[in-house]
């Protein structure tokens, strides 16, 4: 039998053969709800273990300022324990000053101020304060006061002199006197204060505020509430230093009514 043959090119013609498609795997709806349930499932653990780092940092947090905050109120708490004390201590020194009659606030000029405290036992060499060194200013809130009102004034000592000097600034030594004509009607030196002695130098400047509750004191120490309200009428109010004669500040009249 004769060969055909390809006129086209004068060989044989080739034949390939193409290779076999996989057969498609088919998934059933069935498979298909289980892998849904998997991936909802693994979501689900995934957002679980976030919550719970989460919630391990929150809690890492709030430990450490709970720690902190305890460490910051026990600080705090002795510091006012420490605050209270100190105010406590104060409240018991002015409850036993506001015993005594003097009612006197002390404040200090801001500059310049002069020295406190046993200056005369550091400072042997140093003299008494004359009236050539300094000098008494004496002046009032009000001039004119109901009976059982309040009188406050500004009592100052002010350094003159070139030379340093020494002095007594308390109540019991730079005096507040109160007068009726020729009676003495109040004295802030009635009831016994500690001494305060002032190193007075350059031009220092002492100044105090006392109070005059239009009362009179008597030969002995009384507490306020005890001591009776003076009558209606004119009062002089002088500053004066004890057993210096010449140290005496300009009087203030002052009128009850």
């Amino acid at each position: 039998m004769a060969q055909r043959k390809n006129t086209s090119n004068g060989s044989p013609k080739k034949f390939t053969r193409k290779p076999a498609r996989k057969p498609v795997r088919k998934i059933s709806k069935k498979q298909q709800r289980i892998y849904r349930r998997r991936r909802i499932v693994a979501v689900i653990v995934l957002l679980a273990v976030i919550a719970a780092l989460c919630g391990l940092v929150y809690g890492v947090v709030r430990g450490v300022q709970a720690v902190s905050g305890s460490l910051s109120s026990s600080s705090s708490s002795q510091s006012a324990s420490a605050t209270a004390s100190a105010s406590n201590g104060k409240s018991s020194a002015s409850a036993s000053q506001s015993a005594k009659p003097s009612e006197s606030a002390t404040s200090k000029s801001a500059t310049p101020s002069a020295s406190e405290s046993s200056t005369k036992a550091k400072n042997p060499g140093i003299p008494n304060c004359t009236a050539s060194d300094v000098s008494l200013d004496l002046t009032a809130d009000t001039t004119t006061v109901a009976q059982g009102g309040k009188v406050t004034f500004k009592v100052v000592i002010k350094h003159d002199s070139k030379r340093d000097c020494v002095i007594d600034a308390s109540n019991a030594s730079r005096i507040l006197t109160i007068t009726s004509g020729d009676n003495t009607v109040w004295r802030s030196d009635s009831c016994p204060v500690d001494s305060r002695q002032l190193l007075m130098t350059g031009s220092d400047k002492d100044t105090q505020t006392i109070a005059w509750n239009t009362t009179s004191t008597g030969s002995e120490c009384q507490a306020e509430n005890a001591r009776a309200k003076v009558d209606p009428g004119t009062y002089v109010a002088t500053l004066s230093v004890r057993d210096h004669e010449k140290i005496k500040s300009s009087p203030v009249t002052i009128t009850v009514q």
